[in-house]
C-alpha cells in the first residue's frame, strides 16, 4: 500500500514497512517496548505514594492511550523518568480538559503532552521537550489542492506564500486539537472552513474521502491514524514540513514543589536519552513516519 507525496510518487517502502510492523488488528509497536526496552528487564523500583497522580488523555496513539503498551510513547517516558530519581506514580486517564483543569488546580501532579501556548503559561510550568516532532499537511486525493511552504530556518517563521493553498479551502481538525496560529487566523477571516470531527480518525477519512481538503497534524499520530484506517492510497502528505512542534509534561504553578519536581522529570530525561532508552521507546511505540 503506498503512499503518495504531495507531487504524486508513490512512497512504497513507507507502505511496505507499515504493513510489515502493524498487524491488521493492532494499532502501533514494530519493536519491543515497556521493560523490554530496558537490559535488566526489571520495572522501575516503587518509591513511596505521593498522594498526586499523573494525568492524560487517550486515544492519541501512538503518545498516550490506555489501551496501548506502556499507556503510549509519553506516558512511558514520563514513568521512567520520574523513576529514575526514584520517585513513582500512577497515571490516570480521563478527558484532556478534566485532566489539565485539575493540574492547574492541583488536583493532579502534572499532564502530558501540551504544546506551549502563551496561555498555558500563565497557569502550568513546562518541563525540557519529551518529544519533537513535525508537523505535515496531509491532503486528500480528491482535491487539487497543494502546500508548498516552507520554514525559514527548518523551524518556524513560515513564508507566508506557503498559507496561500489553504485560502478557500477546508481543513479538518479534530475536537481537542489546536490549529496552527495563523490557520486559526484565516478561519477567523473567512478564508478558511473548519470541520471539527469528535477524533482523528474521523478527519482522516474526512480527507480522505474528499469531505475536507486537508489535516495538519503531526508524523507520528498521522502514521498511526492512517494505518488504522487502511486509507493510505487516499491521502498525499506535502513534501516540506508544516512546522516542528515540541510536547511538555506540564504542572500547575500553584503545585508545592512544582520546580523540584519539573527538575527530577528533567534530569531523568537525560538519563533516559544518555542510556539509549529513550531511543529504543521512540522506535517501538511508533510506526514509521509517512514520508
Amino acid at each position: 500500500m503506498g503512499v503518495r507525496s504531495a507531487g504524486g510518487k508513490v512512497v512504497e517502502k513507507a507502505g511496505a514497512a507499515m504493513r510489515a510492523v502493524v498487524p491488521a488488528a493492532a494499532l502501533l509497536l514494530a519493536a519491543p517496548t515497556g521493560g523490554q526496552a530496558l537490559e535488566s528487564g526489571a520495572e522501575p523500583v516503587r518509591a513511596p505514594y505521593t498522594g498526586l497522580d499523573l494525568v492524560t488523555g487517550g486515544d492519541y496513539a501512538p503518545y498516550t492511550g490506555e489501551e496501548l503498551p506502556g499507556g503510549g510513547l509519553v506516558t512511558d517516558l514520563a514513568r521512567r523518568a520520574f523513576a529514575v530519581s526514584g520517585r513513582h506514580y500512577d497515571v490516570r486517564f480521563m478527558p484532556w480538559k478534566r485532566g489539565y483543569d485539575g493540574v492547574v488546580a492541583g488536583r493532579f501532579l502534572a499532564t502530558f503532552p501540551y504544546v506551549r501556548t502563551p496561555e498555558r503559561e500563565q497557569e502550568v510550568l513546562f518541563s525540557d521537550p519529551v518529544i519533537e516532532v513535525r508537523q505535515f499537511v496531509y491532503l486528500s486525493n480528491r482535491t487539487a489542492m497543494t502546500f508548498d511552504g516552507r520554514l525559514a530556518d527548518g523551524r518556524s517563521v513560515r513564508d507566508p506564500r506557503g498559507l496561500e493553498g489553504f485560502h478557500g479551502r477546508t481543513v479538518c481538525q479534530p475536537v481537542g486539537y489546536a490549529l496552527p496560529p495563523e490557520l486559526e487566523a484565516l478561519v477567523g477571516q473567512g478564508q478558511l472552513t473548519r470541520q471539527t470531527p469528535s477524533d482523528l480518525g474521523a478527519c482522516v477519512r474526512m480527507v480522505a474521502t474528499g469531505r475536507a481538503d486537508a489535516l495538519v497534524i503531526d508524523e507520528y499520530s498521522a502514521a498511526a491514524a492512517i494505518v488504522r484506517s487502511g486509507l493510505a492510497d487516499d491521502i498525499r502528505v506535502s513534501e516540506h514540513p508544516y512546522a516542528v512542534v515540541a510536547f511538555h509534561l506540564v504542572i500547575g504553578r500553584a503545585t508545592p514543589g512544582a520546580e523540584t519536581t519539573l527538575a527530577a522529570f528533567n534530569d531523568g530525561l537525560k538519563a533516559l536519552k544518555a542510556q539509549g532508552v529513550y531511543r529504543e521507546l521512540l522506535s517501538g511505540h511508533t510506526v514509521p513516519p509517512l514520508p
